[in-house]
């Protein structure tokens, strides 16, 4: 449980009322709140190594995020009590908002094996279930209040700070693209994102929790204006260009382009003076700057799937 949440007294109770449906049941449950952010990977290895068969992430995706790092690969199921502001992976496996009912529904549901993704910064790398990527949307994750402005706002809190980055020029970076057949082509953009899911609030980028590929969506680099456009056709159905990255052109007025992809290298434009520093984002969290490689990982997660 992420410990922000458990001084919610309402937030707290509910995890509370959830084990005690556990025990009730005649399973042996504990909460233990995360030390860090850093920390969640390696307390759901000790829970492994303890001989707990199920993990329930309490919070956000952030907090998902981290405990996915210890249980990735593991004979563990991971399951969700969906507490925090965005609650996208939740979402998409249409888990009721209530945590005691999205108890109760994962309770009866299947494990299921999904490939995960995985984002390399340097010599450290994490999985991902979401999202993963570089350029506008990292920054977004980075301008976003967190504590208690983004639990009073909420959503808000995000729309404020795109409203903020709209303002600035986006900054170029190169990325090269090696699609599902093999052919690799090479382009500057202004925002890069590798998605897993099917839905991140109104934008439908077409992805699959169960493919063995990457869903990326790049924008060609542009400025204020263009990038607005590219996000207006993204979320409006039918509005963007669901063409390969091999259509992809530089143009005043661009389109979200979209491809299945097994990598995508990124890394700074040689030349180009940075205002401010490259970010990098996975599942909503800033892990690195500058540089990323994006694939699909080895390792493979057991999720608990109602339906």
């Amino acid at each position: 449980m992420n410990p922000t949440l458990a001084r919610q007294r309402a937030k707290r109770a509910a995890v509370d009322r959830c084990v005690r449906i556990l025990r009730a049941e005649g399973c042996e449950a504990e909460v233990r709140e995360t030390l860090s952010p850093q920390s969640a990977g390696g307390q759901a290895r000790e829970a492994i190594a303890s001989g707990f068969d199920t993990l329930f992430a309490c919070g956000g995706d952030g907090t998902l995020f981290q405990v996915m790092q210890g249980i990735a690969g593991s004979a563990t199921a991971l399951g969700i009590i969906p507490l925090g502001t965005g609650n996208v992976l939740a979402r998409n496996l249409r888990l009721p908002r209530d945590p005691e009912a999205a108890l109760r529904v994962q309770r009866r549901a299947a494990a299921v094996e999904i490939p995960l993704g995985e984002i390399v910064c340097g010599e450290k790398s994490w999985y991902f279930t979401i999202a993963a990527g570089i350029g506008v949307h990292a920054a977004l994750m980075n301008l976003a209040p967190s504590g208690l402005a983004k639990r009073t706002w909420g959503r808000g809190a995000y729309y404020a700070g795109g409203t903020r980055l709209l303002l600035r020029i986006p900054q170029p970076f190169e990325i090269a693209i090696t699609e599902v057949d093999g052919k690799v082509g090479n382009y500057s953009v202004c925002e890069l994102l590798a998605v897993r899911v099917p839905a991140i609030d109104r934008w439908r980028p077409g992805a699959d929790l169960r493919s063995p590929h990457l869903r990326v969506v790049a924008v060609p680099h542009t400025g204020r204006v263009g990038l607005a456009h590219a996000c207006f056709h993204a979320v409006i159905p039918g509005r963007s260009h669901p063409g390969s990255s091999g259509e992809m052109r530089n143009s005043r007025l661009p389109h979200p382009h979209y491809a299945n992809v097994v990598q995508v290298v990124c890394r700074p434009s040689e030349g180009f003076l940075y205002k401010s520093p490259l970010l990098v984002q996975a599942d909503g969290e800033v892990i690195g700057v500058e540089r990323a490689t994006l694939r699909m990982a080895e390792k493979r997660l057991r999720l608990l799937w109602p339906g």
